[in-house]
């Protein structure tokens, strides 16, 4: 539970982790991979203060797919907006 203290803060934690988290810089230091491209530049901050890959595309929301057997909820990344680096809007993005 002491991750989704990190997470949440120290408000009351119930026995279900959040289903979606978004990631900031407050707690990017909680999503080891994302962490790692960050720090590799491949990934960087706009000007409205949003995470983006580096063809534009924003970093996602962290969704809840399963709870391991020891406890700890299991995210992956999911976005409404992704695109792929090859694409057109990849091409003519321009970052705010």
């Amino acid at each position: 539970m002491s991750f989704l203290k990190k997470i949440i803060g120290q408000k009351a934690i119930s026995d279900k982790p959040p289903q979606r988290i978004k990631i900031t810089l407050e707690n990017l230091s909680l999503w080891v991979g994302i962490e790692k491209l960050f720090k590799e530049g491949k990934i960087r901050i706009d000007s409205n203060g949003q995470l983006r890959y580096l063809h534009g595309a924003p970093v996602g929301e962290m969704l809840l797919v399963k709870i391991n057997k020891d406890g700890n909820p299991i995210y992956k990344e999911s976005t409404d907006e992704w695109f792929d680096p090859e694409s057109q809007k990849a091409k003519t993005f321009i970052w705010p």
